[in-house]
């Protein structure tokens, strides 16, 4: 799977975490809103809160064009012991995220 590919694979995921994770939980707890952001989703809810679409590519190019991208990501494959590319691609690009 070509780069780019393996992007917009990655940005699909993090629009899907954006757009839909967050109000799934608050519907699974009832509408409770604070809860799910202090008790479940923690500060993680404001890294991408507010983002646009282009922040998201902005973002995901500027990990995954680093020239150390891919050793990076095959150190992370030997680690999860995984073979989906892109599953390893979105947790490895959400780590870096969340962990920078």
């Amino acid at each position: 799977m070509q780069i780019e590919e393996r992007k917009s694979e990655v940005l699909e995921y993090l629009k899907y975490e954006r757009d839909e994770r967050i109000p799934e939980l608050v519907e699974i707890y009832n509408g409770d809103v604070e809860y799910v952001i202090n008790e479940i989703w923690g500060p993680l809810v404001t890294i991408l809160d507010g983002k646009t679409d282009n922040d998201l590519i902005d973002i995901v190019n500027s990990i995954m064009d680093k020239d150390t991208y891919e050793d990076e990501f095959n150190e992370f494959k030997l680690y999860m012991d995984e073979d989906d590319v892109t599953a390893l691609d979105c947790n490895l690009v959400w780590e870096m995220i969340t962990n920078p």
